[in-house]
């Protein structure tokens, strides 16, 4: 399937993480942007949150005109999925059916999104989400396994986004945080129905 998962949007450019140079830039943003705003108490060692099911992961990443990460995504082709065992005790009843169809398709897991405080105001996150949406089609996954902060998630479904709640709020990484799944198929129709605008960012 010949779909791009890279693109520019002004002076950013979005792309997988395709050396491990940049793999590793990823992973130390990631870390240093949780340690900033208390997602994690202290230093792990090499500026890298430890993550088991790193061997599956890809990176996302959004790099300024000087080759430097200032934003990233992960993707996490499973199962396993770490949402689902942290969540494994709260999931909601209602959503067993869901569960097993994303356990029994080609699913992924999203993760690891941070964006370098200094370029918080340019809609970062926007174009990384598209990222991960066409690297999804691109791969022909079926649903997207999240864990989000409360008011990450209110922005997230605010820009058309489809995330469906399958387990309690808990405390994760230092804020409230609510486990879904993104339906893939769903997402433009919902963005046409919810904000067009967004939708008109995701198709260009």
């Amino acid at each position: 399937m010949n779909i791009s998962t890279s693109f520019h949007s002004g002076k950013i450019t979005f792309q997988v993480a395709d050396t491990n140079k940049k793999t590793i830039q990823a992973k130390h943003l990631c870390h240093d942007v949780y340690l900033n705003i208390g997602y994690i108490d202290a230093p792990y060692p090499g500026k890298i949150i430890p993550y088991e099911y790193e061997a599956s992961s890809t990176y996302i990443i959004a790099m300024n005109p000087f080759g430097e990460v200032v934003g990233t995504i992960r993707i996490t082709q499973g199962p396993p999925f770490k949402t689902l065992d942290i969540w494994k005790d709260k999931l909601y009843s209602g959503s067993a059916s869901l569960i097993n169809d994303a356990l029994q398709s080609a699913s992924f897991e999203i993760g690891a999104l941070a964006v370098r405080k200094d370029f918080s105001t340019m809609k970062i996150s926007w174009g990384l989400y598209k990222a991960a949406y066409l690297y999804s089609v691109a791969m022909r996954l079926d649903y997207g396994i999240i864990s989000m902060d409360t008011r990450a998630l209110r922005a997230l479904e605010m820009l058309g986004w489809v995330v469906i709640k399958i387990g309690e709020p808990m405390n994760y990484f230092g804020s409230l945080t609510v486990p879904g799944i993104m339906p893939v198929s769903q997402q433009p129709q919902s963005m046409v129905e919810n904000n067009l605008l967004y939708h008109t960012h995701l198709a260009a």
